[in-house]
């Protein structure tokens, strides 16, 4: 668990509790590098501007109901770009619909979480989360 500590990661939520609470429980885990969105174009430019000084994201946590743009079309166009394919995106949203989760697993969501969460729910996802992180590396790792 301790690896979790190293995880970079973007809470992006219109709301302050929800960002609050998120950002307390990934605290809980040693999760300590943690920056927070209030709107989906926020969140396109601190992942943009991440990146570009070569201090990616790990994992980015979006709301899907967001002003300015949506988190699913967040996660719609870092999905298009190859260079974001070793970014978790999680979906955390009180979207609970099924073709709404559906949409989001099309999309590329490496994983849909609904609200409201508890912190035991959450930790747990942040530990599969990761593993798919370690995943995609290697398998990255593998094609160079």
């Amino acid at each position: 668990m301790s690896q979790l500590s190293q995880l970079k990661i973007l809470i992006a939520d219109d709301h302050f509790l929800v960002r609050q609470f998120v950002r307390n429980t990934l605290q809980e885990a040693k999760v300590t590098n943690i920056q927070t969105a209030a709107d989906g174009n926020e969140a396109i430019d601190m992942v943009q501007k991440a990146k570009e000084v070569n201090q990616p994201y790990d994992i980015v946590f979006l709301d899907w109901n967001m002003p300015t743009v949506s988190g699913l079309e967040v996660l719609s166009y870092f999905r298009n770009l190859p260079e974001y394919e070793e970014t978790a995106f999680v979906m955390l949203t009180a979207e609970s619909e099924q073709q709404n989760i559906m949409k989001a697993i099309k999309a590329g969501a490496t994983s849909y979480i609904i609200k409201p969460v508890s912190p035991g729910d959450l930790s747990k996802k942040l530990v599969e989360i990761y593993q798919w992180i370690q995943r995609r590396r290697q398998k990255s790792a593998s094609l160079r």
